[in-house]
């Protein structure tokens, strides 16, 4: 009988943390919601982008100041609090470490999601950091992408074979949705430090 009530217990609690696990474009976040129906459960240390100034949630946002594109930038991290497991320790996307913020209108409405893998993360995760658009393009599907690779610069060194500096973009109904992967050395390969391995990911409205 105990464990049957252990069993339910722990239901229980899976059941409450869900919504923050369940990714619309990320978790709860989404292009065009309404800030003020997005829970606070999950996330925390909310803070304006352009001076680091600290707000309670993302409904204070108009407490930051307008970026030029007349939005405004709220940064936040993933509350550990709420973690199943180690997979979800830190805030990651996709088992990468990541920094986010999102951009948000006059009315309150969300119109970007911007996520850049994290350059201060342990070098495992760094190595792999260019990895990312693979599971980006498992969630959007892998078709309907245009891409621009750019030619290598003359400081950008091949790893093996391989170099990557590429951004692809997808429309979806009302969003567009940007990744930019980069792979390379950086002038010299002799150093770990000079590796460039990132994802850059941008979900934005089409009606901006």
């Amino acid at each position: 009988m105990k464990f049957l009530i252990s069993i339910i217990k722990i239901l229980v609690v899976m059941f409450l943390i869900q919504p923050t696990l369940i990714a619309e474009d990320i978790r709860d976040l989404y292009v065009g919601a309404k800030i003020t129906n997005i829970p606070e459960r999950g996330y925390t240390n909310f803070a304006c982008f352009s001076n680091n100034k600290s707000i309670k949630s993302w409904k204070d946002f108009n407490q930051c100041q307008k970026e030029e594109n007349n939005l405004y930038i709220v940064k936040f991290e993933y509350d550990e609090r709420f973690a199943l497991n180690e997979n979800f320790e830190g805030t990651q996307v996709s088992g990468h470490p990541v920094l986010i913020n999102i951009a948000i209108d006059t009315k309150g409405t969300l119109q970007e999601i911007n996520i850049r893998t994290d350059p201060k993360a342990p070098f495992y995760f760094r190595k792999q950091a260019h990895l990312m658009w693979l599971r980006i393009y498992n969630k959007y599907g892998s078709n309907d992408w245009k891409c621009d690779e750019s030619l290598k610069r003359k400081n950008h060194i091949k790893i093996g074979k391989k170099y990557i500096n590429k951004v692809c973009v997808k429309n979806i109904k009302n969003k567009a949705i940007k990744v930019h992967s980069e792979f390379y050395f950086l002038n010299d390969k002799s150093k770990k430090e000079n590796l460039v391995s990132r994802t850059y990911l941008q979900i934005k409205s089409n009606n901006l």
